[in-house]
């Protein structure tokens, strides 16, 4: 990037980072996950500055950038919730009672007293700093780097303790695999 699309990125920044970052807030009633939308935002736009420069509306492009990235960020939350909380995918077809309900001891989960669901399971499994990392994360939609300053730790190292919390849990479900993280990228473009 060069000193002149540096200057245009910067003058936008400048002027659309309030706008942007209200437009995301109010659609996702969380300031903190707003805020890395709206950077990741930006982070499109240094990538892209040479088409920026020359494009009409580049206010119009970071608007557009943004609802794509607030669209990616609602499809990977999405995962992470259906990923620790489906009961569809975390049990086979066939294992609840015909009443409906839990069944009493989920197959391949291993020894865990009777009618334990699945949440306890998982708080069985981690400590209970990993559950509250968990929670955090999955549960009350904390962003990264929410979590990173709630727990003294480095972004990255947020990233990694819930990259070890699945591999625990994968343990704990092992008819539930991990998909590879190419496919799930490539499914997360292709849904709507």
């Amino acid at each position: 990037m060069g000193p002149k699309e540096r200057e245009l990125v910067e003058q936008l920044y400048r002027q659309y980072f309030q706008k942007l970052f209200l437009y995301a807030d109010a659609q996702l009633n969380d300031p903190e996950r707003a805020r890395d939308v709206v950077q990741d935002t930006f982070h499109e736009a240094i990538r892209h500055a040479d088409a920026l420069g020359s494009h009409e509306k580049p206010g119009g492009w970071l608007m557009r950038t943004l609802q794509n990235k607030l669209r990616e960020s609602e499809r990977a939350r999405r995962r992470y919730l259906l990923r620790f909380l489906s009961l569809d995918s975390d049990f086979p077809d066939g294992v609840f009672p015909e009443g409906g309900g839990l069944p009493e001891e989920p197959p391949d989960a291993g020894p865990a007293p009777p009618g334990e669901s699945a949440l306890e399971k998982i708080e069985r499994a981690l400590s209970p700093e990993e559950y509250r990392l968990l929670k955090r994360l999955i549960f009350d939609r904390a962003s990264h780097l929410q979590v990173a300053r709630e727990f003294h730790i480095t972004v990255y190292a947020s990233e990694k303790r819930l990259e070890r919390i699945r591999d625990k849990l994968s343990a704990v479900f092992p008819g539930r695999r991990r998909k590879n993280r190419k496919k799930v990228e490539k499914d997360c473009q292709e849904s709507p």
